[in-house]
C-alpha cells in the first residue's frame, strides 16, 4: 500500500462532518484547505462556501483534486511557508486537519495567517497528541520510551507528535480567540475504544512500517514493539486516550502581538 492508498483509505475513517458543525462557516467564506489530502474535506467546504483553496505539498494529491474539483475549487501544490506569495485576496477561513505538526515553527505561520485573514475569519486545527504511546498499553515495557521519543520529536523539527496539545497555545499567541475545543475527539483509527477493525489494523501496520525514526530509536525491538501495539488495538480492552484534538479559534478584535508559549505535553 502505497502513501496515496493509504490516505484514501483514512477518508473513510474520519468523521469531517461532524467538524464543521462547530465552525462559524459563512456561505461567503473563502477557504484555504492547509494540507488537503485527497481533498475530501475541501469538497465538503466548497458546498457550504463561495470558494476553497486547496494547499499540498505532494503533486500526487493536487493532481488527483484537479481531476475531481468542483467549480468553485482551486488546488495549488506548494508548502505552507509560499502561502503569502500566493497573493490571495480574501480569506475569511482556514481548515488544516493533521499537517502543521510538520512545520518547525508553526506559530510564525499561524501569525502570519491572523494578519491576512478578515476580521472575525475563523481558523481550526484536527491533530494528534502523542498517538503512538497514546495507543499502547502504559504497562508495557515500550511506553515510556515511545512517549518520551513523541514528546522530543518537534527538536528534529521534521515532524511533532505532540503537536494537537500545543495548538490551542499556539493560536491564542497567535492572535486568535478560542471558540471551540475537544481535547478527546473519537476517531475510529487514531483514538477509539474496543478493537479496530481489519482494515484499521493493516493502515496502522502500514503506517509503522514507514516510521523510520522510531525505528531506529528501537532498534531490533522494533518488531516486538509494533506486534505488541497491533495487538493492543485488535483488543476489546483498548481504550482511547486524548489522542486526537480539535479547536476553532476566529481572529479576535483586539489588538494582539504573539506571545512566547511553553512547551505542551
Amino acid at each position: 500500500m502505497n502513501l496515496f492508498q493509504e490516505y484514501e483509505k483514512q477518508q473513510n475513517w474520519r468523521d469531517w462532518e461532524r467538524y464543521l458543525q462547530f465552525i462559524p462557516i459563512s456561505q461567503d467564506d473563502s477557504v484555504v484547505d492547509l494540507g488537503c489530502s485527497v481533498g475530501n474535506v475541501s469538497r465538503l467546504f466548497s458546498l457550504r462556501v463561495k470558494s476553497v483553496l486547496g494547499i499540498d505539498v505532494n503533486q500526487e494529491f493536487i493532481d488527483f483534486c484537479e481531476s475531481n474539483k468542483s467549480s468553485n475549487e482551486t488546488f495549488i501544490c506548494t508548502d505552507f511557508l509560499s502561502f503569502d506569495s500566493l497573493s490571495v485576496e480574501s480569506v475569511n477561513g482556514i481548515w488544516s486537519s493533521f499537517s502543521l505538526s510538520y512545520l518547525r515553527n508553526p506559530l510564525d505561520l499561524l501569525t502570519s495567517l491572523n494578519s491576512s485573514m478578515h476580521q472575525g475569519g475563523w481558523i481550526a486545527l484536527l491533530d494528534v497528541s502523542c498517538f503512538i504511546s497514546g495507543n499502547l498499553d502504559k504497562n508495557s515495557k515500550y511506553y515510556e520510551r515511545v512517549r518520551r521519543f513523541e514528546l522530543e520529536s518537534y527538536k528534529s523539527g521534521i515532524y511533532d507528535f505532540n503537536f494537537g496539545a500545543k495548538m490551542q497555545g499556539l493560536l491564542q499567541s497567535a492572535g486568535f480567540e478560542i471558540v471551540h475545543v475537544d481535547n478527546d475527539v473519537t476517531d475510529s483509527e487514531l483514538n477509539f475504544s474496543g478493537a479496530a477493525t481489519t482494515e484499521i489494523i493493516e493502515g496502522w501496520a502500514a503506517r509503522l512500517n514507514r516510521m523510520q525514526r522510531l525505528k531506529e530509536e528501537l532498534g531490533a525491538e522494533y518488531a516486538e514493539f509494533c506486534e505488541e501495539l497491533l495487538s493492543g488495538l485488535s483488543s476489546r480492552q483498548h481504550e482511547k486516550r486524548e489522542n486526537v484534538r480539535f479547536v476553532v479559534a476566529k481572529k479576535s478584535n483586539k489588538s494582539m502581538q504573539p506571545t512566547a508559549i511553553a512547551s505542551a505535553d
